[in-house]
């Protein structure tokens, strides 16, 4: 069935309109080098669609800032990121930014960010993992409230890693794995692994 004629993955509504090709991953992380792997898509309604469509670049640009933690990233994206801090909002979207940035611990330490913490990425990683709880059969319509996620802060213990299900969309950009757990009033755990060293945590609640 075309994606237009199914639900909303995120609220479960059938617009009369139909629905978009929702990129679960944000199409505005794609360079041109990495343009030819499987997109994944869902079906999106447009009011979903306008809860993040004004983080998307927000979420772009943090994510450009710490991709490479020895240089600075080279490549589409980052003139991408450039190009929108020339618009008319870009004033705004600079302003976003920096604030995200912080002083490290000692004034010898770099500055650092902390994407979880920041709303508008974290909306986007919410929206990650709902999308993908779709896409995998899992469930539908995960209900925003019942998604938390964070820079995974702890080594997952090998044996626990056995228990994922594993998928790449492309070396060094993105990788994903879950555990259906369903337990303990926990319907799915999600690692989500950008670049080489970005990870974060998604604990999706069962539904109460």
């Amino acid at each position: 069935m075309q994606l237009k004629k199914q639900p909303c993955a995120y609220c479960g509504q059938a617009p009369p309109e139909g629905c978009t090709k929702g990129h679960v991953v944000s199409k505005h992380l794609f360079s041109k080098s990495i343009s030819g792997v499987n997109q994944i898509r869902v079906p999106e309604c447009k009011d979903c669609k306008k809860i993040w469509e004004d983080s998307e670049p927000h979420f772009r640009n943090i994510m450009v800032a710490i991709w490479n933690p020895d240089k600075v990233l080279k490549d589409d994206r980052y003139e991408k990121m450039l190009r929108s801090l020339k618009k008319c909002d870009g004033k705004r979207r600079y302003n976003e930014l920096v604030q995200a940035i912080l002083p490290g611990s000692t004034p010898k330490d770099q500055d650092v960010i902390f994407p979880a913490r920041d709303p508008h990425c974290n909306l986007i990683l919410r929206r990650i993992v709902r999308g993908l709880v779709h896409y995998h059969n899992l469930g539908t319509a995960i209900a925003d409230d019942l998604v938390i996620c964070d820079v995974m802060r702890f080594q997952v213990p090998e044996a626990f890693k056995n228990e994922f299900t594993w998928h790449e969309i492309s070396k060094d950009f993105f990788r994903y794995g879950y555990a259906n757990i369903k337990d303990r009033g926990i319907h799915s755990f999600w690692l989500l692994q950008f670049s080489r060293h970005i990870e974060f945590c998604g604990i999706v609640s069962a539904n109460s």
